[in-house]
């Protein structure tokens, strides 16, 4: 008996010709991504190469030049970075994103109601929700934050912070979750702790990862893209980008002898 086909995976995130030039300098160059859903896509690159760059255009902090981007089949280039957060489309560790005067769980609160399109100040309206105060401790008990939960965010440790991040993000119900270099400053246990709990997102939604650390990105990527001077030069698995003689040459070769 014939095995049955697999149907083809769905794209998640899909990225047309994307442009983004400052004067004469081009930071992203007529950039594709196809990105499947489920999947943790990473882009690496050295520095400079405009993988923030291309965060930005994504999540709609910059504007883009050129090009498209769809969201499950929904045009999201000419949306706000609102709307793209409303549509699912959400970025992680913006510095902004945290309150340090309010707790961890109103932090998660007031994301919660901004997925909503509700009021982004924190008042006796918002202490009334109940149900927003449960998804908030849902929140914070998937990142590992509920024993937390009182604490004010400015007291936070680096890598708690990192996870309020998260599960800022996570509140907005995302269904495509873009993360700038979630390792960065972590020690090696929290790092090791910070791989396992973005492994465990794509349970739920798709991951766009930047990182330096190419060791969690070897552990989490399904897909790798390596970005140079602002275009892709590479598309493939781990193997297929670690065999890639033009990305040992540009940037993996020196990367793995640094570390």
């Amino acid at each position: 008996m014939a095995h049955e086909a697999h149907p083809p995976v769905a794209s998640a995130l899909r990225v047309t010709g994307l442009k983004k030039s400052y004067g004469g300098l081009a930071a992203t160059r007529d950039v594709h991504l196809d990105i499947a859903a489920g999947h943790v896509h990473a882009i690496i690159g050295p520095n400079g190469a405009g993988k923030t760059t291309l965060l930005s255009l994504l999540s709609g902090a910059l504007a883009a030049d050129g090009g498209e981007i769809h969201l499950f089949g929904e045009a999201m280039h000419a949306l706000a970075e609102q709307a793209r957060v409303a549509a699912g489309l959400t970025r992680s560790f913006q510095i902004t994103s945290v309150f340090d005067q309010l707790t961890v769980l109103q932090n998660l609160q007031v994301a919660a109601q901004r997925r909503r399109h509700a009021s982004y100040g924190f008042g006796a309206g918002h202490r009334r929700d109940e149900a927003s105060r449960q998804a908030a401790l849902a929140v914070a008990q998937r990142v590992g934050l509920e024993p937390l939960g009182e604490m004010p965010a400015a007291q936070l440790s680096h890598a708690a912070r990192r996870r309020l991040d998260v599960g800022l993000a996570i509140a907005c119900q995302p269904r495509v979750l873009l993360m700038d270099e979630p390792m960065a400053g972590m020690g090696p246990e929290e790092t090791i702790d910070m791989i396992d709990l973005i492994g465990s997102l794509k349970q739920e939604l798709t991951v766009v990862l930047v990182e330096h650390d190419m060791e969690a990105v070897f552990a989490l990527a399904d897909r790798i893209t390596v970005l140079v001077q602002g275009a892709v030069l590479a598309t493939g698995s781990v193997e297929e980008i670690r065999l890639n003689a033009e990305v040992r040459s540009a940037y993996l070769g020196e990367e793995e002898q640094a570390s």
